[in-house]
């Protein structure tokens, strides 16, 4: 909005840096949907959510410890946000891909392991 007496040049200043944050802003939007394309960058930005812990709650009796838990939860949350404005199918498909992951994982380790004598 417009000042009363501001200046033409100002104004003109203001306007083009929201035009600048504007094209910074789908720049970012596009990368976002480029690097998710990528099945490895989408485990590692799945990891990185699951290590700030967006899921899951900052409560700790410790102040300090709690201060620090909801630091990395708002970390996590802006790429979440991120995801969900700029290709929100691939925040259930990263989910869909981590619970697969696990499951093969998991299958992995119930595999009685092979004899070497045999």
């Amino acid at each position: 909005m417009k000042r009363p007496g501001m200046d033409p040049r100002e104004e003109e200043q203001r306007r083009s840096a929201e035009r600048i944050a504007d094209l910074q802003d789908a720049r970012l939007r596009e990368d976002v949907r480029a690097v998710l394309a990528d099945p490895a960058a989408r485990r590692t930005v799945w990891m990185f959510l699951q290590n700030m812990n967006v899921d899951g709650s900052a409560f700790n009796p410790n102040a300090m410890t709690q201060s620090q838990r909801i630091g990395r939860q708002e970390a996590g949350q802006w790429w979440l946000h991120l995801i969900r404005d700029s290709c929100p199918e691939r925040e259930a498909q990263m989910r869909a891909e981590a619970n697969t992951d696990e499951k093969r994982l998991r299958a992995q380790l119930q595999k009685p392991e092979e004899d070497d004598n045999e």
